[in-house]
């Protein structure tokens, strides 16, 4: 009778293991698909101001005049708080991106603008809502990324 009562014992200890063996893997697998689809939300959030800037850069080329324009995106994605930053050097310029704190290095996630931009400017998720302001400035095109806060 002792032995088997130590054979469920065993019984259920490996049950046990077996079950958090598999619980595991499913909060690991969750976790990596969340991982991607937070990314491919980015890089949506990326291209959208990258779309919205080549547009502006386009319309203020060609009717010579200033224009700003708020953007509706998310302040997060999922959980996670994003930033977005427009660079430019001579090589030419781009919006860049990524979760947490914004970093000096480059990020990457990153779209290209066109080349007769100046681009500058941070947003930084949550704080207010990101804004574009494009202006001619002599020969060059300024685009700006802000955040536009209601007062």
């Amino acid at each position: 009778m002792a032995s088997e009562a130590t054979s469920y014992f065993y019984t259920l200890l490996a049950l046990g293991a077996v079950g958090f063996i598999l619980t595991a893997t499913f909060q690991v697998r969750t976790s990596s698909i969340k991982a991607v689809s937070e990314k491919q939300e980015l890089e949506r959030i990326l291209e959208a101001i990258t779309s919205e800037g080549t547009e502006l850069i386009a319309l203020v080329d060609a009717t010579n005049s200033s224009v700003r324009v708020i953007l509706q995106l998310p302040n997060t994605v999922g959980e996670r708080f994003w930033w977005a930053r427009l660079m430019s050097d001579s090589t030419g310029a781009w919006v860049e991106g990524a979760f947490g704190e914004v970093r000096e290095d480059h990020p990457e996630l990153g779209f290209k603008l066109p080349s007769n931009v100046s681009a500058s400017g941070t947003y930084i998720g949550g704080v207010g809502t990101p804004a574009l302001i494009c202006e001619r400035q002599g020969a060059k095109i300024k685009l700006t990324l802000t955040s536009w806060e209601v007062s």
